[in-house]
């Protein structure tokens, strides 16, 4: 195990000497979806908290992609793309669906430039061809998208050195459970125990198991750690009643 471990609320964030004492650290984070049953494994500089909204957002569908561009946008009031340029140039996939919800538009985009491929020569054409792959992938992907189902939490933070090869090595260790249907990448089939494993594994072999700093954000509630005071449920082992603190947004 590493040689720190904290235990902090789900709801707040850490303390000022928990959240900075690592400033010079990359966070490895384990995101939990317990009703998709996925973990995400990924890494960040930042504030994990907001890593963890960015993903949401682009769970749920606040943040879609564009038809035309495949650049991500939030959506507007009307569940539509706003209106955006590329290269200065207004791009067609604004004012339209995201490709979450429709392909028509991209499917009409893909075959335009497979027609007008063939008249193309040189960098202009492996260009096209780039563009016309990566739609493909892009159409393909979404046509076998499912809507997604729950929210992701955060489960655990490892904040070491290395953090970019850590999460590398943990993703080998985790390949056979790659979500490769994912609305986006590091996701997988396992638990979050199978994942929490994985990255001190990757530590381990790196030789930074002992100088990392462990967070867990405890999400159990149970009799034995108390009772609420304000709806007489069980608490956390931190001690908030997680119902109550969202409730009243204490």
């Amino acid at each position: 195990m590493s040689k720190h471990v904290i235990t902090v609320d789900p709801i707040q964030p850490a303390s000022n000497a928990q959240a900075y004492s690592f400033i010079n650290h990359g966070a490895v984070y384990i995101l939990e979806n317990p009703k998709a049953q996925r973990v995400k494994v990924g890494t960040t500089m930042n504030d994990v908290a907001d890593r963890l909204k960015s993903i949401n957002g682009k769970w749920l569908g606040f943040d879609a992609t564009c038809q035309i561009c495949g650049g991500r946008r939030r959506i507007n009031n009307r569940g539509f793309v706003p209106k955006h340029a590329v290269s200065g140039r207004a791009c067609p996939g604004g004012d339209t669906l995201p490709l979450e919800r429709d392909a028509a538009l991209a499917e009409s985009h893909l075959e335009n430039l497979k027609k007008s491929h063939s008249e193309l020569s040189g960098s202009e054409k492996g260009s096209a061809t780039r563009i016309i792959n990566k739609l493909e992938k892009r159409i393909e992907l979404y046509r076998n998208h499912d809507q997604p189902v729950g929210m992701w939490q955060i489960s655990t933070v490892f904040y070491t050195e290395s953090a970019g090869e850590v999460e590398e090595r943990s993703h080998q260790i985790l390949a056979e459970h790659l979500d490769t249907q994912a609305l986006f990448g590091e996701v997988f089939s396992c638990s979050v125990s199978k994942a929490t494993k994985a990255v001190e594994t990757a530590l381990s072999q790196l030789g930074l198991l002992h100088t990392s700093k462990k967070e867990i954000k405890n999400y159990e509630t149970s009799e034995k750690y108390g009772e609420c005071a304000i709806c007489g449920g069980n608490v956390t082992i931190t001690g908030p009643c997680p119902a109550c603190i969202r409730r009243f947004r204490i």
